[in-house]
């Protein structure tokens, strides 16, 4: 799928798939995307500082998903997979690993999925970090100079069924299980276990659900 500057309010229709592109933002540097039947994308946006090393697909939509937000690959190896019927109503998802997301997924709005620490945890290590990255920018290309070898990073899995509230951070290497839920403006972690309710900065259990 190849998308341009396209900026009209209009429905592309294409076998095995629907784009909604009403005020659908550009997909910047990228084509590798693959979408399933009946997915709606709407103010959608994908960033890819640095093509796959080999070239293949680095997110994947599944079928009859309404799907917004912004979705930036940092590096070569990071990918995306979205199950099943799942919900996305906006935010920031910055992959360098995966980041797995289920079937039947509720996403609200603001939220931020991040699976790495964006810089290393040594001052030492991160202090050219500023002049890299404005060295990119003067050059046209952010992230060329980013050294992502010392950043710490681990994949993020939502299970099935799990509800993310508004405002909600996941950070990496956690596990929202199935049927879970994530109040609102919270900031996850840890894993969570299937069927509860977490909530709180940093999230903390608040109750066990029905399954």
């Amino acid at each position: 799928m190849l998308i341009g500057n396209i900026f009209n309010k209009m429905r592309i229709k294409i076998p095995g798939f629907i784009i909604d592109i009403h005020r659908l933002s550009k997909l910047e540097k990228s084509d590798n995307i693959i979408v399933g039947n009946n997915s709606i994308l709407s103010d959608f946006k994908v960033i890819e500082r640095k093509k796959k090393a080999d070239g293949t697909n680095r997110m994947f939509i599944g079928s009859d998903c309404l799907i917004s937000g912004k979705f930036v690959f940092e590096n070569e190896n990071g990918t995306i997979k979205i199950g099943n019927s799942t919900f996305i109503g906006g935010g920031m998802f910055i992959c360098i690993d995966n980041i797995t997301i289920g079937s039947n997924v509720l996403i609200s709005w603001g939220c931020t999925f991040m699976d790495n620490d964006a810089h290393s945890l040594l001052a030492s290590v991160r202090l050219n970090d500023v002049s890299d990255w404005k060295r990119g920018i003067e050059e046209g290309n952010p992230g060329k100079y980013k050294n992502w070898e010392k950043v710490a990073h681990a994949p993020i899995i939502l299970k099935d069924n799990a509800w993310i509230g508004f405002n909600s951070i996941i950070l990496k290497g956690v596990t929202i299980g199935e049927g879970a839920i994530v109040g609102a403006g919270s900031v996850v972690t840890k894993d969570v276990p299937d069927f509860t309710l977490v909530a709180g900065n940093p999230a903390r259990i608040i109750k066990e659900l029905p399954h």
